[in-house]
């Protein structure tokens, strides 16, 4: 008993002086990085809790002490630019025998995937026997989270654990100036899934955005609040009555978004559109080719692991299936020749993107997009410019102005140019080349001519001249019309009820006839010939 007492007397006499120090660690701060995955969490700090620490006393001015955290650090939350700090307290004693003194302090924090490091944390200790208060700066940390487990290190050699505390660093509340919500794809199939951001405006505005969804019927959002939202589309049944794929260009669905401001109280909001579809309205020609690819094919993302074919279908104006020679197993429609359709003017094209991994099979539809045929129109592709000069002996040349004062006038005869480079000038070839396409419609050809006038003065021709043109026609023979010219002149028809296409020069026979004339020019005179193609029922 006697050594007992001894003893606990030279401890309590090392221990008589009561004492207060500040320690302050100044290792700097550090640029800490938050977790970014709302799942990675850890359950425990990097090493299992220490017991508890006590002390006893003072007995006769003095403690007997057992190291440890006598009170834990505690979850902080705070805003970015404001001071925090997490604290804790522990026992300590600097009396020589024992080793219960502090000699250093470690902050850790949780990196994510398991892995923990040291935080570098400014911390300072504040010491009043028998316990220490510790304390870690947090004022530097970013918005985030953060996990963080603290130790404290005896001059014994011993190491006490603390719990895990969580810090959550909110930004500093800045109201939101716009809101100006826009999917990541505009135009998706239904069964598709995409992307709505909210973008706000100024981006690092701290204001809470709260989503709208849009009818039941026509899908989900998820989340409900957030930055960012996903649109999923309505699943539909492979039932081509559903009334949600009868929308010509796709079913526009409306998603709204507001956003809640703190620093002035209110609320923001606007809206986008996501058209759920797919396809848009076609126009192809009879008997005509026709080919079309879907934009909302561009940039589609498939789920990974999946599949993709595609499978067109046809229906009738009453939407009723139709079967047609079309490429029907691509992505993009073709049909070599398009159909007359057997109802109305329209058919109806529908695309399933059918996805498949393994027994899983997901079907994305398109709305039923009109494909309108029209009739085939006839075209007019060559008239020519015609140029007429006198023929004497068996040659061209110029007409003089003598030649137009006699009694009867003069009759001047076609003579192509040689300066026209092929056939196919639409307007004003100089071969005489006419030409008219078609696709077994009937159609007629007329012309008709004006008054004649001076080419550098504007003068016009005293006397009307009469055109006669020499038509070449199909079967080796020509058609010969009279086409008088002025003014007032009315149409004349050149070719009529055709029902094949027509390509031809005119011939020799091609005369231009002008009557005695009491006044004239030396120069060119000019006639703008009007063609008329006109295609009957």
């Amino acid at each position: 008993m006697k050594k007992f007492l001894l003893k606990f007397l030279v401890v309590l006499s090392l221990g008589m002086v009561a004492s207060g120090s500040l320690l302050t660690n100044t290792a700097g701060p550090l640029a800490l990085q938050p977790v970014m995955a709302a799942t990675d969490v850890p359950s425990q700090g990097e090493h299992p809790k220490s017991a508890a620490g006590w002390s006893i006393g003072p007995i006769f001015g003095a403690y007997l002490i057992s190291n440890g955290l006598t009170k834990q650090p505690a979850d902080v939350n705070f805003v970015k630019g404001t001071t925090a700090s997490a604290s804790m307290v522990s026992t300590f004693s600097d009396q020589w025998v024992g080793g219960y003194n502090i000699t250093s302090v470690n902050a850790r924090v949780y990196q994510g995937n398991g892995q923990w490091a040291n935080a570098g944390l400014t911390s300072s200790i504040a010491k009043s026997k028998p316990t220490a208060t510790i304390a870690y700066n947090l004022s530097n940390l970013d918005v985030g989270t953060y996990y963080f487990q603290f130790s404290v290190t005896y001059s014994s050699g011993t190491t006490s654990y603390s719990d895990m505390i969580t810090v959550n660093v909110a930004a500093a509340p800045k109201d939101a100036e716009s809101i100006r919500p826009a999917p990541k794809r505009s135009t998706i199939f239904w069964g598709e899934s995409t992307a709505v951001d909210a973008n706000l405006l100024p981006p690092d505005s701290t204001s809470v955005v709260t989503w709208t969804p849009p009818a039941a019927t026509t899908g989900s959002l998820s989340p409900m609040t957030g930055l960012t939202t996903s649109f999923a589309s309505a699943q539909i049944d492979a039932n081509a009555a559903d009334t949600r794929l009868n929308y010509d260009n796709g079913l526009p669905v409306t998603i709204g978004a507001n956003a809640t401001n703190t620093v002035v109280p209110g609320t923001i909001g606007g809206t986008t559109q996501v058209t759920v579809g797919g396809l848009v309205r076609q126009d192809a020609i009879a008997g005509r080719s026709f080919s079309y690819s879907p934009a909302a094919l561009n940039d589609i993302v498939f789920p990974e692991g999946m599949t993709p074919s595609y499978q067109w279908t046809v229906y009738n104006a009453n939407r009723q299936k139709v079967s047609t020679s079309a490429v029907l197993n691509n992505p993009s429609f073709s049909w070599a020749n398009v159909a007359k359709p057997p109802v109305a003017d329209r058919y109806y094209l529908q695309l399933n993107i059918i996805l498949k991994s393994g027994s899983n099979t997901v079907t994305w539809r398109s709305n039923l997009a009109p494909l309108v045929v029209m009739t085939p129109a006839s075209r007019l592709i060559a008239v020519p410019n015609l140029r007429f000069l006198a023929y004497v002996n068996g040659a061209f040349r110029t007409p003089l102005i003598g030649d137009f004062y006699q009694a009867g006038g003069v009759t001047l005869r076609y003579s192509a140019a040689a300066a026209q480079v092929g056939n196919g000038t639409y307007d004003g070839n100089n071969t005489g080349f006419l030409a008219v396409q078609t696709v077994g419609q009937n159609w007629n050809l007329s012309v008709q001519a004006s008054g004649f006038t001076h080419q550098l003065s504007g003068l016009s021709l005293p006397t009307n001249p009469t055109l006669t043109l020499a038509v070449l026609l199909a079967n080796g023979g020509s058609q010969v019309v009279a086409v008088p010219t002025g003014d007032a002149a009315a149409p004349v028809t050149v070719l009529a009820n055709q029902t094949t296409n027509y390509s031809g020069n005119l011939n020799s026979a091609t005369t231009l006839q002008v009557p005695q004339t009491s006044f004239m020019l030396t120069g060119n005179y000019q006639s703008n010939l009007t063609w008329t193609l006109t295609q009957a029922p």
